[in-house]
């Protein structure tokens, strides 16, 4: 457990770091959503790309890691609009922010680094297809089915199709997704001054984006609603994990090391973006609440995880 601790603490101590330097006023709240900004628009693209252009394609997708990783996303979002339904008595429109606060972790701000550390670059292609899964499959359900009931009847439904389109297809992740894979597919090997740069880009990602998600944190609080935040925190470290894990048990074995991947990524807390596209319909809070304490919950749920599978208990680096 030591071993195991010692690859988790550093990433957490970064988040902390981040949480204290706003709390103490060293850096302004405003400065860590700028880092945050930085990360999604430049760092993580950079990071992505090179995961995934440095590789044939062959290698770069693995047909059942994402089935098994988009079907057991898929039961936990099922598992959270149900049980928001059902014992909560929310109302549709917070029955979509629910189902994917349980389904959409931070892929890129924490399982990069956390993935980098257990298991090498040569797994970050599962930070690169969980990325692809989240980006084009369950930001774009739950703003869908947001945008449906906050329109009602009278807003028709291309307009709300055409919103998230508009929004999914200007994702910065997304076009480094897809010149990465054309890069693999044609055998591209950029020059060497810009993919210095990128290099460059990429190698800041893990320390600023760690920073930036204590320094959001730190401007959150625990509000009213506190028991569908902790539904939703507990669905997220539980609930995800076992329904991948359910999944990977039910596909043709692969990479043992991607398999492992998978279920560390399905345990990480909420993207932290969570709460900023909730606010806009009117869930902002409960759903700051619930990537606080699903934040402060994974350290402990992580690593028993870890533990449990025999994951980094050997040198870092190593499953």
């Amino acid at each position: 457990m030591i071993a195991i601790v010692s690859i988790t603490a550093p990433i957490f101590l970064l988040i902390l770091l981040g949480f204290g330097a706003v709390r103490v006023g060293w850096v302004p709240r405003e400065g860590t959503l700028a880092m945050g900004r930085y990360v999604l628009s430049f760092a993580l693209p950079a990071l992505v790309f090179n995961a995934l252009a440095e590789r044939p394609l062959g290698e770069v997708i693995v047909p059942q890691f994402l089935f098994a990783y988009v079907a057991g996303s898929l039961i936990a979002y099922a598992i959270g609009v149900a049980v928001s339904s059902a014992v909560y008595r929310t109302r549709p429109l917070g029955n979509a922010f629910f189902g994917m606060g349980l389904s959409m972790s931070n892929s890129g701000y924490i399982g990069y680094a956390l993935v980098g550390q257990l298991f090498g670059a040569e797994a970050l292609i599962a930070v690169a297809m969980t990325m692809m899964v989240e980006i084009l499959l369950i930001m774009p359900l739950t703003l869908i089915l947001a945008e449906f009931n906050a329109q009602g009847r009278h807003g028709g439904v291309l307009r709300p199709l055409r919103n998230v389109a508009l929004l999914v297809v200007k994702n910065p992740i997304l076009l480094a997704i897809a010149a990465g894979l054309l890069c693999a597919w044609l055998g591209v090997t950029l020059p060497g001054m810009l993919g210095r740069t990128i290099d460059l880009l990429a190698a800041s990602a893990a320390a600023v984006a760690l920073f930036a998600v204590g320094g959001s944190l730190a401007g959150e609080r625990l509000h009213r609603g506190l028991g569908a935040a902790a539904g939703i925190a507990l669905g997220k470290l539980i609930v995800h994990p076992l329904a991948v894990l359910l999944m990977l048990a039910l596909v043709p074995p692969f990479d043992p090391t991607l398999t492992q991947a998978a279920l560390v990524i399905a345990g990480l807390p909420m993207v932290t973006i969570f709460p900023l596209l909730a606010q806009r319909y009117g869930q902002g809070e409960q759903c700051a609440s619930a990537l606080l304490a699903t934040t402060l919950l994974s350290f402990v749920t992580l690593n028993l995880g870890l533990w449990a599978l025999g994951i980094g208990a050997g040198h870092p680096g190593q499953p």
